[in-house]
């Protein structure tokens, strides 16, 4: 090799290197008032695609259409006190009333990844004075990890800062407190944001889309990739911020289900969850006026751990509409766990 080809080769490695040392210091919140502790960086996730049917980056119309197909045709009942969606450079918005943003501009926001259209339907007419992202950007969770690479989440978060204030009046606007949630392949942004290290949530919200990749030729977890979680369920436990998990039977080829990476979590705490033998509805009910028509068959709940801050959920089901029906818990976690413990 010449010695011009030997300093090219060179120069790129070092390039490479440094860019790969700036991602590493990207931080995953910009809180003036951080809650949790940094989580470790994890292996590569697989990539999961969701039962919904396979595509490119639909628009709004065609998303609802195949949330329908897999029936998640949620109840439509408004907006609430949200008005409309407002465009994002990644997803969508939607800006509660301006009692729900802090006279210093300061506000909690929720990034829900996958399923926004009825993520917006169960959670914007209950009046939860959240500001709401939507995140959604195909089926499968590498279409999600792409999207977030170095300066992607941060963009994200300045924007919605930005058309916050605008919305609001208020100049400065940052989000105080952030919840991430995600459903079905949205996971797969979730692991790109842990993995950035020293990231600060204050509550996880996984429905139904925490997988993990096996040993090449095995029905084993790759070892650590999963520590970033363990990380968090054992804050969780001693009361950090809420880490809640749940589960559905749908079983999966070529890499480990929502169900094995959930028993995997609470072993590695030593944990084991209770059997519920109780054949009513796991599910919890819906608000005065929200029903679950085309939502999937009820919920039937057959485990769950609760251990500080720490929730797994379990449900019996391994078809699409159970699936779909994971996204209408999200009303109630929030209502019963995390708003609590964010004093509200």
């Amino acid at each position: 090799m010449s010695g011009r080809r030997t300093r090219q080769l060179r120069d790129a490695l070092v390039l490479a290197a440094s860019l790969g040392v700036m991602s590493g210091v990207l931080l995953l919140r910009r809180s003036r008032e951080p809650s949790a502790s940094p989580i470790p960086a994890p292996a590569s996730a697989p990539e999961e695609p969701s039962p919904l049917p396979r595509g490119g980056e639909p628009e709004r119309t065609a998303l609802e259409e195949r949330e329908a197909q897999a029936g998640c045709d949620f109840a439509d009942h408004g907006f609430g006190g949200y008005e409309r969606w407002r465009p994002l450079p990644l997803g969508r918005l939607l800006v509660p009333p301006a009692r729900a943003i802090s006279a210093d501009g300061g506000y909690d926001l929720l990034v829900h990844f996958h399923g926004a259209e009825a993520i917006r339907k169960v959670l914007a007419p209950r009046d939860i004075e959240l500001v709401i992202a939507g995140i959604d950007l195909g089926t499968r969770s590498s279409d999600y990890a792409r999207a977030l690479e170095v300066g992607g989440w941060d963009a994200l978060l300045h924007a919605i800062d930005r058309e916050v204030g605008a919305a609001a009046g208020i100049a400065g606007a940052r989000a105080r407190r952030l919840l991430l949630s995600s459903w079905s392949a949205g996971s797969g942004a979730i692991g790109r944001l842990v993995e950035r290290g020293g990231s600060h949530v204050d509550a996880l919200i996984l429905l139904d889309s925490l997988y993990a990749s096996y040993m090449p030729g095995q029905a084993s977890l790759v070892p650590g990739q999963l520590a970033p979680y363990v990380a968090l369920a054992n804050a969780a436990a001693r009361g950090a911020p809420v880490f809640y998990l749940t589960h559905t039977e749908i079983p999966t080829s070529g890499y480990a289900s929502t169900k094995e990476v959930a028993t995997f979590l609470l072993s590695e705490l030593g944990a084991s969850p209770i059997t519920v033998t109780s054949s009513g509805d796991g599910a919890p009910p819906p608000a005065p006026g929200l029903g679950a028509a085309g939502a999937g068959e009820a919920l039937r709940l057959t485990r769950m751990y609760d251990g500080g801050s720490l929730y797994v959920r379990g449900y019996a089901g391994s078809g699409p509409g159970e699936h779909c029906a994971q996204l209408r818990l999200l009303p109630a976690i929030l209502a019963e766990h995390v708003l609590p413990a964010l004093g509200r």
